[in-house]
């Protein structure tokens, strides 16, 4: 089938996510009136097993575009065979007697409660289904994926540029609302003397970084300030910078560390292309496996608006 290349292992879960998300969050919207009893319309079956249009209209109403995509309901033939592909999963699932840790549902349920959302009683048997599928799809296709250090380190040399990290700039900072205090602060600073610079720090500011000894992180050019730049830069190693006034009030910075461009090791990266090489290779596999489904799988399609070509 090969209306599912673009259906990657990411959006699929994501969609699963999304789904299962946005049911919980429209659960306060229902009304409690029984809708008249009308016999339901089937669209499909698969493997011997009926489903309806309402199934399929909730799917459409829950499920997200890619961006750039149509509006669902002109995606009806797309969203379909997406659809058949998350009860094919679920078949294969339950079919090899794939089962759901039940304190997981408890726990994802408790914590949508804990945010105010409802909590409907068909909601449990939606995040079974989600759990379920999302623990097939892992031990089907992860489970069976091998990445060796050779091909991250093919990988790594291939893709230098990727791992290439512009200068860095760790900075700390004391910030007061009085010019005399800070100069006064300033001149018991002294080049390099970083824990004295903290101390004084958590003692003199009440800034929300003060307890952290006024640690602003880690920067690179162009996410600063340009006027923050302008000071913070030319500073070494170790150096602290006069007293600078802005708008917020007076600061001291020091340059704690700097890191110049360089290229990021093997081992400092490793984990990163661990990570992108199984996404890679999972999408292929997805592919592949949700193929053979369809090539094994009985479908008979009832509805003539709908496809899976």
């Amino acid at each position: 089938m090969t209306g599912f290349r673009n259906m990657t292992l990411k959006r699929f879960i994501l969609l699963l996510a999304l789904v299962l998300v946005a049911d919980c969050a429209a659960a306060p919207e229902k009304e409690e009136i029984q809708p008249t009893q009308v016999e339901p319309l089937m669209i499909v079956a698969i493997n011997g097993r009926p489903l309806y249009q309402d199934q399929f209209e909730e799917f459409l109403s829950l499920t997200p575009n890619e961006p750039g995509e149509e509006p669902v309901q002109s995606q009806r033939s797309a969203r379909f065979r997406e659809f058949v592909m998350e009860q094919l999963l679920l078949q294969e699932a339950e079919r090899k007697e794939v089962t759901v840790d039940e304190a997981l549902v408890r726990e994802q349920l408790a914590s949508w409660l804990a945010e105010g959302q409802e909590v409907t009683p068909d909601l449990g048997e939606r995040v079974r289904t989600f759990l379920k599928i999302q623990k097939f799809i892992k031990q089907e296709i992860r489970g069976q994926i091998e990445i060796g250090n050779q091909e991250m380190q093919r990988y790594y040399r291939r893709h230098s540029d990727e791992y290439k990290v512009d200068d860095e700039y760790h900075v700390l900072e004391i910030l007061l609302e009085d010019r005399e205090r800070a100069e006064e602060i300033r001149e018991q600073l002294h080049f390099g003397d970083v824990r004295t610079f903290k101390s004084m720090a958590r003692s003199y500011w009440q800034g929300l970084t003060a307890q952290g000894g006024g640690d602003l992180g880690t920067f690179r050019s162009g996410q600063l300030p340009e006027n923050f730049e302008k000071v913070i830069f030319q500073l070494k190693a170790g150096e602290i910078s006069a007293v600078f006034r802005s708008p917020e009030g007076y600061h001291i910075f020091m340059m704690e560390e700097w890191v110049p461009r360089h290229a990021q090791k093997f081992h400092e990266v490793q984990e990163a292309i661990f990570e992108k090489l199984v996404g890679e290779k999972e999408s292929v596999a997805l592919d592949e496996y949700v193929n053979q489904l369809f090539q094994s799988a009985s479908i008979e399609v009832h509805d003539r608006t709908l496809s899976l070509e």
